[in-house]
């Protein structure tokens, strides 16, 4: 029987009343969510139109990208009354944001040490820079806490992720480790790293016997690496030490039969977490109902649209096209990252928030080597981005498995590409696959979108 550590005590009865009577927003905002999720529909709507309006006069004061947009349409906040009324605005596309970087997409009025640049994972093939709002922050760790307990889990709780490729987790540096090493002796938490381009059912059996003595944990990961890794440790047949509390997927479509491996193979529930890096915490499965996602009304507006522009009923499917609420550094307003998702109906749990009840076309195919090591589009879409530094140099990319032992890396240049980085970017590439694997950087002029809506990682394997 494993034990609950000593911040599951700690925590609830001493450092979160604490910190709430201080007013740290990690720890209000976490209480906050609690108790405003049952509240009506109507008045979370209310609360996030409140938020949309000054939201809205200030990108059209101060910053230029929508100063052009709103201008030619006379549009104020004041004239939005819905959500709805976001259509009369255009739809703002990653590349437009990316080309106007930071010059056309960083408000005028306010300060440079509010902005923290960020880069996209490029796990659709778009890799992007951008600026996240640093009041932003505290709040954006209270809402990670309270989705947590809506997956039956504890910040306490040890996180197993499975997710990066392991070159990711060489670029820690000494002041990300000291907020990691406060929150161990704080609050107890604790996150160990499993390199998805590493694993191995006993690398992860290892691990999980070390953790286990700990007590509970869940596990955190894209859901290709985890569907793969579930089914080597079903086909071995044997037990695990302990089973997690919970299993958490992000970054890649969660299907139903995936779904239902995850919670089969690991014995607990399962969780879908959407979100992006430039718009995080977008929704969480609903802990009642997992089947549908409950929006996060809070911070951000989902609008699901038809190719005409309209906006979708539920039961139907379109575009996402999402505003961030509290991003006033770089805002992004009718913003679309890509995805595709279903409308949802109002929930049976009572809970007030919106919700979607598929989220489609986020890429889940898997890189194999000779080998047999795995690597899914958002591991692959780190290394390119973090380690190798794809962004000044690349628009867009693909990558296309060709045979077991080939792979080709489609990409369209920028104007700052040079034979010297499609130099560094192979041997980058070949660094990390190995000998066996056969790499090939193509520059083409574009890359379009597949039949299927995979734009990522395409398998052209001869059967």
């Amino acid at each position: 029987m494993r034990h609950e550590p000593f911040h599951s005590w700690l925590v609830p009865r001493i450092v979160a009343p604490l910190a709430e009577s201080l007013g740290r927003p990690m720890w209000t905002t976490r209480r906050g969510l609690a108790e405003l999720q049952w509240r009506p529909a109507e008045e979370l709507e209310q609360r996030s139109l409140d938020r949309l309006r000054p939201l809205l006069e200030h990108a059209a004061r101060f910053v230029p990208h929508y100063r052009a947009l709103f201008a030619p349409r006379g549009l104020r906040g004041r004239d939005i009354e819905a959500a709805r009324d976001l259509s009369r605005l255009p739809i703002t596309a990653k590349a437009e944001l990316r080309a106007g970087f930071p010059q056309r997409t960083t408000a005028e009025n306010i300060p440079a040490e509010r902005r923290q640049r960020r880069m996209t994972s490029g796990s659709t093939g778009l890799p992007f820079e951008f600026y996240w709002d640093r009041s932003t922050l505290p709040v954006l760790g209270g809402t990670d806490r309270f989705w947590l307990e809506w997956s039956g889990v504890a910040v306490w709780h040890t996180r197993i992720t499975v997710a990066s490729p392991t070159y990711f987790y060489n670029l820690v540096t000494p002041a990300r480790r000291w907020p990691a090493l406060i929150n161990r002796v704080v609050i107890g938490e604790r996150t160990e790293s499993f390199p998805a381009d590493r694993m191995t059912t006993d690398r992860f059996r290892a691990l999980v016997e070390r953790v286990s003595r700990r007590g509970p944990y869940f596990i955190r990961g894209y859901p290709g690496s985890l569907v793969s890794l579930a089914a080597r440790l079903a086909e071995e047949g044997w037990p695990l030490a302990s089973y997690p509390r919970a299993v958490v997927t992000l970054a890649e479509t969660l299907t139903g039969p995936n779904a239902t491996i995850l919670r089969e193979v690991f014995r607990c529930a399962v969780a879908n977490h959407y979100s992006a890096w430039e718009v995080p915490q977008i929704a969480h499965s609903c802990p009642d109902h997992p089947e549908l996602l409950h929006i996060n009304s809070e911070r951000v507006i989902v609008r699901v649209v038809r190719p005409d522009g309209v906006d979708a009923e539920p039961g139907e499917t379109g575009q996402v096209v999402v505003t961030d609420l509290a991003n006033y550094v770089m805002p992004f307003i009718n913003y679309s990252a890509g995805d595709g998702a279903m409308v949802g109906p109002r929930c049976p749990c009572g809970r007030g928030m919106p919700t979607l009840a598929r989220l489609e076309g986020r890429d889940i195919e898997m890189i194999r080597t000779p080998e047999g090591r795995e690597m899914s589009s958002g591991a692959f879409g780190q290394l390119l981005t973090f380690v190798i530094g794809i962004i000044p140099y690349v628009w867009e990319y693909q990558a296309v498995q060709t045979a077991p032992d080939a792979l080709t890396l489609r990409i369209v240049p920028t104007p700052r590409f040079t034979a010297e980085f499609q130099a560094t970017l192979e041997r980058g590439l070949a660094d990390f696959f190995g000998p066996n694997m056969r790499i090939t950087v193509e520059p083409v002029a574009s890359i379009p979108v597949e039949a299927s809506g995979k734009r990522f990682i395409i398998k052209q394997l001869a059967s």
